[in-house]
């Protein structure tokens, strides 16, 4: 078998094993104390919540991660509120001509579409997607978003996502630093990786209509990639943290979440993100911005 020059004896190559920080993160995350050596993960109790708040980095995260955790609290009578933490905003015109500006018009309205299907309240704090360079300002709306919800979960994405979702954690931290956040529990969701699950919702009920409501952005669906059969078969593979999913008849869907109390996150995000902001945001041109905010807030609090 003949292979590529640079790639023999190898299918691939890694350039540079050190600039791949997160094996080290992950390895002291799964080290903590916060986590049994065997977790199992337990149903959550969803029937149980009065309110919602969910932080998606960007307009379909939230259905990708927890659509169908949010259509069936929407069922529950559960008080769902969605916050969208940047504009959408691509780098530069699509493939078919669509201007950024004209992107982030289409994305707010496919976003405003899957709200009103959730009955949920729609709120954006439009941070730029590309410039991502976050103010005080920001800081202090998505405080008063919280106080005013009164949430008793915040749904976000795991702290160990992308890089760009990993901000939402670290406005988070930033918000608490600020002014303290009341007490609620943090429900860290999945979109591009695996996580550390201790809770999960059986949402084999509405996977239906969690993929069509995936389909609502169309603009990312025809785009970029095909998020709706990503999702379905990333929540099929999650039945394995089912106890009793051996040999079922029923094909079941499952949306995993790594749940925690409030103050117990942001201690993994002090842990983990604060002493290398630059390997936490893998030096992408997120850093910068985060770096910025993250030193203005830190400066102004009294030592």
């Amino acid at each position: 078998m003949k292979f590529k020059s640079g790639y023999a004896p190898y299918r691939f190559i890694v350039n540079n094993w050190q600039k791949v920080g997160d094996l080290d993160i992950a390895s002291r995350l799964l080290d903590t104390q916060l986590f049994e050596r065997n977790l199992v993960a337990a149903p959550l109790p969803l029937e149980q919540m009065r309110s919602i708040l969910v932080l998606a980095p960007h307009q379909d995260d939230e259905a990708i991660g927890a659509g169908g955790t949010l259509l069936l609290a929407q069922k529950a009578g559960v008080a769902l509120h969605v916050m969208f933490i940047t504009d959408g905003r691509p780098r530069k015109i699509t493939r078919d001509g669509t201007t950024p500006k004209e992107v982030v018009e289409i994305r707010r309205r496919e976003a405003a579409g899957v709200c009103q299907q959730l009955g949920a309240s729609m709120h954006c704090l439009d941070i730029n997607n590309v410039a991502m360079n976050p103010s005080l300002d920001d800081i202090d709306r998505l405080a008063d978003t919280i106080s005013q919800v009164a949430p008793q979960v915040i749904l976000l994405p795991w702290l160990l996502d992308t890089p760009k979702h990993r901000i939402v954690s670290h406005l988070l931290w930033l918000c608490h630093l600020r002014r303290p956040l009341p007490q609620c529990e943090i429900w860290g969701y999945q979109v591009h990786n695996t996580l550390l699950p201790n809770g999960y919702i059986d949402i084999t009920d509405v996977a239906d209509e969690k993929s069509k409501l995936i389909q609502r952005y169309d603009s990312q669906i025809k785009y970029v990639r095909r998020y709706d059969h990503m999702a379905m078969g990333m929540n099929a593979w999650n039945c394995r943290f089912l106890p009793d999913y051996k040999a079922d008849l029923v094909e079941r869907y499952i949306e995993i979440f790594c749940a925690l109390p409030l103050l117990s996150h942001l201690e993994l995000v002090e842990s983990f993100y604060l002493p290398d902001l630059q390997a936490i945001y893998r030096g992408m041109s997120v850093y910068e911005g985060m770096l910025r905010i993250h030193k203005e807030v830190t400066s102004s609090q009294p030592h």
